[in-house]
C-alpha cells in the first residue's frame, strides 16, 4: 500500500509554518513585467526607448522624456482574458506521459476584466529653445496577472496501485509603479534622463493538493481513501524603489542611440500564509488550520538598456536590448541573506524589442514583437534545506531529523513572447498647437513555464505550460 513517504508534503507544510518560510520562487513573482503602457508603445512592441516621446519609456531609458517639445497629458484603459494548459494541449482523453507518469490539464480561462493601466502627465519645459528641461510624473501597472491553472496526474506506488494526484491554484498579481523624472534637450543632440520609482505590489493566490487513491484502484480501500489534501491560501503585499539613468545621442538627424542603466529595485514585502489540513495519511483533520507570516527583502537585478530609432520619411524603427544580471539578486529575513539561494536559481536574462510605426496623414500604424528569456537556471527548483529559514534540522549522520517547508509545486518561468499591433490617430494641431490623439493596441502574449509537483520520495516530471493572454489596450491624450 501507499507508504508515509507521500504525505510528507503535508507535514512538511504543517511544521514549517510556525517559522518564517521564503525562496527565490516567491522573490521571483516580483519581477515578472509584463508589456503593458500606453497603446503606442505596446503596439511598437516597447521598442521605443532611443525615439522617446512616450511616458512609458521613462523606467526604461529617463533621456526618452526629454525629446518632448510639448506637454502631455494621456490615460489608458485595458480589457483582457488569460488562457492556461499544457503544452501541447493533454486532456483527459489525450494524457500526456514521462516515464511511468500520465498527466494532462484542462484549458483554463480566466473572465474578461477590465484594467486602469497608464496614466501620465510631461511638462516640456521647451519654448522653441535648444536647450531645456522636462518633468515628467507616471503611473503604469507593470504586472496584472490573472492565472487560474491545474494539472492532474497518475503513476504507480510501490506496490504497483495507482495513485492520483490533483493540484489547482489561482493567482491574482498586481505590480505597480509610479516613476518621476528630470530630463534634459541639450540641442537637439544628447538627451540626458533621470528617473526615481516607488513600487506596490499585491499578490494572492489560492489552491489545493489532493493525493488520493480512486475507488476501486486499491483493494484495502474500495470506496477510494485521500492521503493528503490541503487547501492553501497566501498573500503578499509590500513595497520598493529604484532608479534609472538614461541617454540618448543624435550622432545625425535621422538616428538615435540610447544608453541606461537602472538600479536594483529594492522590496520589502510581507508574506502571509493561511493552510487548511483535511487529510494526512488517510487520517481525517478535519481542516486543522495553520498560519503564518514573514517579513522579507528581495533586491532584484541591475539591468542594462541600449536602444536605437531610426526616422525617414514617416517612417520610425525602434530596436532595443535589456540585460538583467539576475544572479546579482539577493533575498533576506531580519538582516540575514538566505542560504544557497539567489545566484544559484537565476540566470541572467535578455529581452529584445522591436517596432515599426508608419504614419499615413493623421493615421499611425504600429507592429511589434517583445521576447524575454527566462530568468532560471535549468532544473532550478525551491531550495527547502536552507535550515535558517525553511525550518529543515539533520541529525549527526546527515538524515533529515525534521521536515520543514514543501512546497505543492514548481512554476519555472521561461520564455516569453508579446506579438502586438496598433492603431493611432492624431488631429490636426489647432491655433494654440494643441493636439488630440487617440491609440489602439492588441497584444497577444505567450508565457512559457515548467511544472512539477516537487513531491518528495514521489514520482514527479517537468511538465511544460503555456500561458496565454490577449489584451486589447486604449489611449487617450493631448499634446499642449
Amino acid at each position: 500500500m501507499k507508504t508515509f513517504k507521500l504525505i510528507l508534503p503535508a507535514f512538511a507544510m504543517m511544521l514549517s509554518l510556525g517559522i518564517g518560510a521564503q525562496t527565490t520562487f516567491d522573490a521571483a513573482k516580483l519581477y515578472e513585467e509584463e508589456l503593458n503602457g500606453t497603446a503606442r508603445y505596446v503596439g511598437m512592441g516597447g521598442a521605443m526607448s532611443a525615439l522617446g516621446s512616450d511616458p512609458s519609456v521613462i523606467s526604461h531609458n529617463p533621456a526618452g522624456i526629454g525629446t518632448y517639445r510639448k506637454s502631455d497629458i494621456n490615460a489608458s484603459l485595458s480589457i483582457f482574458g488569460t488562457s492556461v494548459n499544457t503544452d501541447p494541449a493533454y486532456t483527459s482523453s489525450n494524457q500526456g506521459a514521462v516515464g511511468n507518469i500520465r498527466y494532462y490539464s484542462d484549458n483554463l480561462k480566466s473572465d474578461i476584466n477590465p484594467s486602469f493601466d497608464n496614466v501620465s502627465f510631461i511638462l516640456s519645459g521647451s519654448d522653441n529653445g535648444d536647450k531645456y528641461m522636462n518633468f515628467g510624473i507616471s503611473y503604469r501597472k507593470l504586472q496584472n496577472i490573472d492565472r487560474d491553472m491545474n494539472y492532474f496526474d497518475a503513476f504507480p506506488d510501490d506496490d504497483g496501485y495507482e495513485v492520483w494526484r490533483d493540484y489547482r491554484n489561482h493567482l491574482r498579481s498586481k505590480v505597480h509603479s509610479w516613476d518621476f523624472n528630470l530630463s534634459a534637450n541639450l540641442s537637439d543632440v544628447v538627451y540626458l534622463g533621470w528617473t526615481f520609482g516607488v513600487l506596490t505590489t499585491d499578490n494572492w493566490s489560492e489552491g489545493y493538493f489532493y493525493d488520493f487513491y480512486a475507488a476501486g484502484n486499491h483493494p484495502d480501500y474500495p470506496t477510494g481513501l485521500d492521503f493528503t489534501t490541503v487547501d492553501m491560501m497566501n498573500t503578499s503585499e509590500g513595497a520598493g524603489w529604484n532608479m534609472a539613468f538614461g541617454m540618448i545621442v543624435r550622432p545625425v538627424t535621422p538616428l538615435r542611440l540610447g544608453f541606461a542603466i537602472k538600479t536594483p529595485t529594492l522590496f520589502k514585502e510581507t508574506l502571509d500564509y493561511s493552510d487548511y489540513l483535511y487529510s494526512a495519511m488517510g487520517v481525517d483533520k478535519g481542516g486543522d488550520k495553520f498560519s503564518s507570516s514573514v517579513d522579507y527583502k528581495f533586491s532584484s537585478p541591475w539591468s542594462l538598456n541600449l536602444s536605437a530609432g531610426l526616422t525617414f520619411g514617416k517612417t520610425a524603427i525602434g530596436a532595443e536590448f535589456e540585460r538583467h544580471f539576475t544572479q546579482r539578486s539577493s533575498l533576506s529575513i531580519g538582516g540575514t541573506k538566505m542560504l544557497s539561494q539567489g545566484a544559484i536559481d537565476f540566470d541572467d536574462f535578455s529581452t529584445l524589442k522591436v517596432g515599426i510605426e508608419q504614419n499615413i496623414s493623421i493615421i499611425a500604424l504600429r507592429l511589434g514583437y517583445n521576447y524575454i528569456e527566462s530568468m532560471y537556471k535549468d532544473y532550478a527548483f525551491p531550495y527547502l534545506a536552507d535550515t535558517e529559514f525553511n525550518g529543515w534540522t539533520y541529525d549527526a549522520n546527515g538524515d533529515v531529523q525534521d521536515f520543514g517547508r514543501a512546497d505543492f509545486q514548481i512554476d519555472r518561468l521561461g520564455k516569453t513572447q508579446y506579438m502586438t499591433c496598433g492603431l493611432g490617430y492624431c488631429s490636426e494641431p489647432d491655433r494654440d498647437g494643441t493636439q488630440f490623439y487617440f491609440d489602439l493596441a492588441y497584444v497577444h502574449g505567450i508565457r512559457n513555464s515548467v511544472f512539477n509537483t516537487n513531491e518528495p520520495y514521489a514520482p514527479n516530471a517537468d511538465v511544460n505550460y503555456k500561458y496565454k493572454s490577449d489584451k486589447l489596450l486604449f489611449t487617450i491624450g493631448w499634446n499642449f
